[in-house]
């Protein structure tokens, strides 16, 4: 069995060039991450402009979040076998075409198709990214070096409102993707003269049939999760949608169990700081984006705050989680991830109970302070968990692992819109027959719906509370890279997958 990561198999950058490589990876992370939050601002524009109703347009957002969550681990695996570099490469390439093509679209349609093709390589770079991390940097310096990637995260999360919005106004909704086609062609230029050369794994191969379960499983879950609301959850779609994800997933058990060179080896999961950190990421993304998908709706409808007042008054999570998120990794490549990662989860936790403690009117200051402790809670658990689940599996599994952690939060992401319309959806009604009578007609639909979301507050509070158990059970102080299989997990144990 290989050793994991940094035991026995020294990252392959020396100082400073680890901090080029760095570089272009960030910049790869910031623009998918960009792209999947500039776009939205700019819906009613591109609906205007092709006359579309809302149901179509939506896809533009929804299409590519559907493709990046599908094919992050099969892409995960295709790094191992075909090197991190020349697919990190090649998705920089996919994505920088695909925009150039979405600002070209003639139609809606065609607009739509683009942006599932930019999907596909943004998944390619989120899926590469921590990887490419995780092999340039050793055990004392991956925490640091996973935060400060997060970094770019934050700031593509924070950036894109505002940015989608000037652009769109000082110019044209296609400004919004034709931006990205100069600075990827120097990012794409930069990264493959930073990049370090590597061999492609000896005897290694890619398990078509399996991938094809799992995008076809993952997209169809996803599918359900983001419009399971709208279209009725007894609805015949949603029903066929969850029998198909049910059927592929089982298909793809089997054929991982039977296949020599799997997607996914299963005994992954039987490492117990894979398993808790994928956990954890989840239920804290469920939380995260239960608070990030409702309050804008809070803000604007129920406190009258306009759209662009409202995006600036969601920023304090991801700025101050940019701030934190270098000094918790550097934190936890010394102390280990446990106490780090559980105590920014039970931060966020207490964030988001907080949140429903909010005024009718709500105070800027009240609001910012608020957000500001999930900002400190997320910065804090993301680099510590990500640098454990990463360094927890063999070195020459890592592009499965950093593959397998983007999905974990693009799964986290889709239930938490999907249990935050839920909750929304069963209670307003409730709150509304209880407030008939003691408030003008006019203003009933409007409270219901404020105290609607601050129940989904507190589902959000609790699920990110038992993340603090998931995280903790991930074991003591482990320097990164120093986690060993336990004998007899399986394939990872043996020789049948090289």
């Amino acid at each position: 069995m290989q050793a994991p990561i940094g035991t026995g198999t020294p990252p392959p950058a020396a100082t400073p060039r680890k901090w080029l490589i760095l570089s272009a990876v960030s910049l790869g992370t910031f623009m998918a991450t960009l792209d999947g939050s500039i776009v939205n601002i700019s819906l009613p524009t591109i609906q205007d402009a092709f006359g579309v109703d809302l149901a179509t347009v939506e896809w533009v957002v929804v299409g590519y979040l559907l493709v990046v969550g599908s094919v992050l681990l099969p892409f995960g695996r295709l790094g191992e076998v075909a090197t991190l570099r020349r697919v990190y490469l090649a998705g920089f390439v996919v994505f920088t075409v695909a925009s150039a093509l979405c600002g070209a679209a003639p139609a809606a349609m065609a607009l739509i198709g683009f942006r599932l093709v930019q999907g596909v390589g943004a998944g390619m770079l989120q899926a590469m990214g921590p990887a490419i991390v995780a092999r340039t940097f050793g055990p004392g310096e991956r925490g640091r070096a996973l935060g400060l990637n997060a970094i770019s995260v934050s700031i593509g999360l924070s950036l894109g409102p505002a940015l989608g919005g000037l652009l769109t106004e000082a110019a044209t909704w296609r400004a919004i993707f034709l931006v990205n086609v100069p600075v990827g062609i120097v990012a794409v230029l930069w990264a493959a003269r930073v990049l370090p050369a590597e061999r492609s794994g000896a005897g290694q191969t890619f398990d078509l049939v399996g991938a094809v379960c799992s995008s076809v499983a993952t997209g169809a879950l996803l599918l359900v999760l983001v419009e399971g609301q709208g279209w009725g959850w007894t609805s015949p779609v949603v029903l066929g949608l969850l029998g198909l994800a049910l059927v592929t997933a089982v298909a793809f058990v089997l054929v991982e169990r039977r296949t020599v060179q799997p997607i996914l080896e299963l005994a992954l999961f039987r490492i117990r700081a894979f398993s808790a950190g994928l956990a954890s990421v989840i239920v804290a993304f469920t939380g995260l984006f239960t608070a990030t998908f409702l309050l804008p709706f809070l803000l604007e409808i129920g406190s009258g705050f306009s759209p662009l007042e409202a995006g600036l008054l969601l920023t304090p999570i991801p700025v101050v989680a940019a701030f934190v998120a270098p000094v918790s990794g550097s934190v936890s490549d010394r102390i280990g991830p446990r106490l780090p990662a559980s105590l920014g989860i039970a931060l966020m936790a207490v964030g988001l109970l907080s949140l429903t403690r909010l005024p009718t009117t709500i105070d800027v200051a009240d609001l910012t302070w608020r957000l500001a402790l999930i900002g400190v809670g997320q910065g804090l658990f993301m680099s510590p968990n990500s640098s454990a689940v990463l360094s927890a599996v063999p070195a020459r599994r890592v592009g499965t692992a950093s593959g397998t952690l983007a999905q974990a939060r693009i799964d986290g992401q889709a239930l938490g819109i999907a249990i935050s319309g839920a909750v929304v959806a069963i209670r307003q009604p409730v709150h509304a027959l209880a407030l008939a009578g003691t408030l003008p007609a006019a203003d009933v639909a409007r409270e219901a719906m404020a105290l609607a979301i601050r129940d989904a507050f507190v589902v959000a509070g609790l699920l990110c509370a038992v993340g603090i158990a998931t995280s903790a059970v991930r074991g003591g102080f482990e320097r990164a890279g120093t986690a060993r299989i336990a004998p007899g997990a399986g394939p990872l144990s043996g020789s049948r997958t090289g």
